[in-house]
Formats: structure tokens, sequence, C-alpha cells
């Protein structure tokens, strides 16, 4: 059935069009068989059989016809099946609005593993189904000519037929399965890549890890496959017995025919038909690589099922985004969250709320919970108990509301497309190309990003040196396209912008020049900035010092310091390292 709806999907003419050519060349096949035993039998007899050579010669023709009919339907829809099973698999990874599915380790190697299977230069599994339902039809015309002499023979050589296509098809199953779901064979992907990626390139070198990483890709290479091997053999005893009850009932099968020519109870004609028959029914059976490319086809789809039914539905918005420019009110209200696998919360309670148009610093050594803070706002992740807030609304169920929120994270993407595009992410979807124009420029303007566009060239020109014509970007020079993807976003209804330490990489008077920007650019709009720097985020209206996973100081930069407290001997111990480093924090 899946493998159906598959074929239909890639094109219901096309779809029919195959099973026509499949019915009408497993027809010819039987006509062949006929046809040839009743020619033959009128030579013996000497005399020629003008209609049977007709339908004979007309069957031999259509034979052929038929099956390049279906080979072409197979070709052509392999083709689209591709793009359709990468675009499945990628709306299975990005359904549900959060990130947790994409951290459980079951969904990661699902995901991966069917990715690659589509990718695989020689899987063929859509053209091999054509191919095996040909030869499926052609077997049935094959057994019913048997079963016109011999009901009982007909009947005992498919059940051994269906029995040997039976234990091997689930012992192909299982190994794809084996294959797929097999996470030793992932790490040892890991180590391959290690070896090949560039961006690893430097790093194996200079540490001398070639010849480690060639180790422990064989080691765990083989531990994979040991196991694999282990499950083959456990499963093979079915397919020997399987085999041997095949051949048992083709030797009763053939003694039977010779019986039967021996004793005179069959003709010419029967026995040449009968015989091509039994030659015929293996269309039943096991094919060989072109059924195993189908059960392949099948596990995956299968695989897809089952990553569907365990991901939730995407959720609808439902309410309308509101204009850019229009600031939004942020609410954490008694949040409990603990990362899957962890034992300890990372909050507990944790209550905060910040009104619209302000700007609020989010401070703490690493590991307080700042940047996880940053993903429950965004509906990444739900909390296990509590509510999180924007506009009054859970962004984790509404899409409008999570459109609400724009971040620019630490780890930002450096998106392989033209500077226009890259500073107009939020926009792509459903804005016009008019108001894109507008916007872009004066964003990247407001980031001091003008110098970059001076760099670039031209806005149509692609962020990425390994595409012909275009070009690579220095880290600052991409940290101000990704504030200027963070400006554009208040034109396509962001209420809270929020820049997630995406500045840590620059010293701190660039970090804090360009946080004291973002304020200025951004005033009126609820922003949020998140740094474990203190003087880069002192101008903020509110600072909120986050520590285990609690508030334990909240005011605004003067009124902190004044306090003496935490953040006041943290920004003091900031501030004297960098005045030996030459610079000022004051």
């Amino acid at each position: 059935m899946l493998l159906a709806r598959l074929l239909w999907a890639c094109s219901p003419t096309l779809t029919v069009v195959g099973l026509l050519a499949a019915a009408a060349q497993a027809f010819a096949a039987a006509g062949v068989m006929i046809g040839s035993g009743r020619l033959v039998a009128g030579l013996v007899d000497l005399r020629l059989e003008t209609g049977w050579l007709v339908i004979t010669l007309a069957c031999l023709v259509l034979q052929p016809i038929c099956a390049a009919a279906t080979d072409t339907v197979g070709v052509v829809q392999q083709g689209r099946a591709t793009p359709l099973l990468l675009e499945r698999v990628s709306h299975l990874a990005s359904r549900p609005h959060g990130v947790e599915h994409l951290e459980d380790p079951d969904v990661r190697q699902a995901i991966d593993g069917a990715v690659e299977e589509i990718n695989q230069q020689y899987f063929q599994g859509v053209q091999s189904t054509w191919q095996v339902l040909g030869y499926r039809l052609w077997g049935l015309a094959a057994l019913a000519v048997l079963a016109s002499w011999s009901w009982w023979v007909a009947a005992m050589v498919l059940v051994t037929t269906l029995a040997v296509n039976v234990t091997w098809s689930a012992y192909s199953q299982q190994i794809f399965e084996d294959i797929f779901r097999d996470r030793r064979r992932r790490r040892a992907r890991w180590y391959r890549n290690l070896l090949v990626d560039q961006d690893s390139a430097k790093e194996v070198r200079l540490f001398g890890l070639t010849t480690f990483g060639l180790e422990r890709f064989s080691a765990t290479w083989r531990l994979a496959m040991a196991d694999l091997w282990r499950n083959r053999n456990a499963k093979r005893g079915p397919i020997i017995v399987a085999n041997i009850a095949i051949l048992a009932a083709y030797g009763v099968a053939l003694s039977a025919l010779a019986h039967g020519v021996w004793s005179g109870a069959i003709g010419t004609a029967t026995l040449l038909a009968s015989a091509q028959a039994l030659t015929q029914v293996e269309g039943l059976g096991m094919l060989g690589d072109m059924q195993t490319m189908t059960i392949r086809q099948q596990t995956l789809l299968l695989d897809l099922e089952a990553l569907a039914a365990r991901l939730p539905e995407p959720s609808r918005s439902a309410a309308p985004t509101r204009p850019g420019g229009t600031a939004a009110a942020v609410a954490l209200r008694d949040v409990t969250f603990t990362y899957p696998g962890r034992g300890n919360p990372t909050f507990e309670g944790l209550t905060l709320e910040i009104e619209p148009g302000s700007s609020v610093a989010v401070v703490g050594a690493n590991g307080a919970g700042k940047s996880t803070l940053i993903k429950l706002l965004c509906g990444l992740h739900r909390p296990d108990r509590g509510h999180v807030l924007v506009d009054g609304g859970d962004p984790g169920t509404d899409d409008a509301l999570r459109r609400r929120v724009a971040v620019i994270f630490q780890e930002f993407v450096r998106y392989h497309l033209t500077l226009r595009d890259n500073v107009a992410m939020s926009m792509l979807a459903d804005h016009r190309e008019d108001d894109i124009a507008a916007v872009v420029p004066r964003a990247l303007h407001d980031a001091t990003g003008d110098s970059v566009l001076t760099r670039v060239g031209g806005w149509d020109r692609v962020l990425r040196g390994e595409y012909a014509g275009g070009t690579d970007l220095s880290g600052g020079q991409w940290q101000r396209v990704a504030l200027a993807r963070a400006l554009a976003a208040i034109d396509a209804g962001a209420g809270v912008l929020v820049l997630d330490e995406p500045t840590a990489a620059l010293d701190v008077r660039a970090e804090a020049e360009l946080f004291d920007n973002f304020l200025s650019v951004t005033r009126g709009l609820t922003t949020i900035l998140v740094s474990h720097r203190l003087s880069s985020v002192r101008h903020a209206d509110r600072i909120v010092v986050l520590d285990g996973g609690r508030i334990v100081e909240d005011g605004s930069h003067d009124q902190l310091v004044a306090a003496g407290g935490g953040y006041a001997r943290m920004f003091r111990l900031q501030a004297e390292r960098f005045a030996l480093a030459g610079g000022d924090a004051s």
C-alpha cells in the first residue's frame, strides 16, 4: 500500500499506464506459452496452425513493447520519487516547531538514515517496483497455464515458491532495518567524515589524527558489521528449509509431467506450455536485486511512517501577526524545565516579566541557563511546568506568536544564499519583492554593515566562496549580516528581538559597540541581550542575572553595581582585566 501511494504521488497517469502495460505483458507471456505449444503440436501432426502463429507472433512483439513501457514509467517515476521522498523527510524533520525531536538519538538516526538511503546513487526502488510487478503478473500468467494442466501441481509449486519469497523477503527486510537503525554505522561515518571533511582537515593534520581516525573508523565499522552478520546467520534456517521444499516440489512436478507424457495423458501442446510455465512461475519467487531494491524502498517508507506517527502535527496560527515595529510583552511564569536525559532541572519555578518596549540583558556564567531561557521563549523547547507567553499567548503552540520573536543565536546560520536573502530571511516566505528591496538596505545600514555591501560588490552575490561568483565573509562581517537579519525581522512582524551571544567571537570593545548600536536602532521595541560580558550590556534598561537556573539579581546596571552583590563583583573583575589589556570598561 505504501509503495502504491508513492507511485500514485509520482504520477497517477503514469501509474495507470504502467499497470496496463504490466498486465498486457503478462497476457502476452501466457499467449506465447500456449501458442508456441499449439504450433509445435501442429507441426508434429504436419499441419500449420495459422491462427496460433499470428497470436504467438503478436504476443512476441507485444512483450518487449510492454516491457519498454513499464521500464520507461519506472525511470520517469524514479526521477520524481527522489525529490518527493527528500521533501517528505524535510517536512517531517521540520514539522514540530521545537528542537527536542532533533536531539533525540532515535529520531536523529531515522532522519539521517532516510536521507542517506534516498541519496544512494544506486537506489532505484521505484523503478525496481515496476520490474517486480511485471514479473509477478508474468508469474501469475504462468501459474494459470500450469493449472490448466494440473491444479495440484500448480498449488504445490505456488506454495513452495511463495515460501522462498517470504523467507528471503523477511531476511532482506531485516537486514535493511538493521542497517538503517544501527548507531555504530553512524559513529563510523563520523570518523570517516572527520578524515575527509574540509572543516576538520586542518586540525586532523596538525594533531596527527589521521592514523587515529582510520583505526577508529575501521574498528567501529567492523563491530557494526559483526552484529549485522550475527543477525543474518540466525535467520538463515527458514530460507534453507524453503529452498529444499521448492527443489522437492519441482522434482515432483517434472516427474508428474514426464509420467503424463509417457502414459499419453498429455499431448505435445500441453507438455510445452506446462514446461515453460514451470520455469516462469519463478516470477512469484525471489527476484534478486530488483526485489532487494523494492524491499529497501518498502523499508524506507515504513520507517518514514513510523517517524510520522512519532512526531506531532505542526501547530496552526491562532492569531494574525501584528504589524512590524509593535513591541510585545514577554512573561515566563513559574517555569520548570529539565533537558531529556538529565536529572537536575535547568529551571525550577522561574518567573520573569518583561514589559513591551523595554530592553533587558540576561547575564550569568556559562551554564547558568541563558540560552535555555531563549529556547523556551522561542518555543523550541516546552517547559515541564509553568507558562511561557509572548503577547499573552504560548509561542510553543501558536505559529503567529513564534514569529513575533526574532533571535540571532551565537551559532547563527551562514546561509549559502545571496546577501539580500541572508538579510531578508524572515521576509522570504510571505513578503513581496518590493517590500524586501525597501527593508534590506536599511537593515544592513542600521547594523553598520555598509562596508559589507561594498566588500561583496552587490546584493545578488552568494556568500560562499565554493560557488561560482561567490565570496566568503570574515566573522565580523557575518555578525553584521546576522544583526541586519534581526533588524529586518521587525518589518516581518517581530515584536521581540533577541541577541543570544552572537558576538562572542568579538573583543569586548567591538561587542559593546555593536550592542549599543543595536539598542539604539531598536529603541521602543522589546529587546533581550544575552552575554557573559557585563560591560557590553550595561546600557540596557534592566539587567537580569541568572545563577543555577534562578534569577539572583534584577535591576539597572547602576542599581546592581550600587548594591555590591555578585553582579558588581563580576563587573569590577571584568573591568580590571579589560583595563590591564589596555581598554576602558567605564
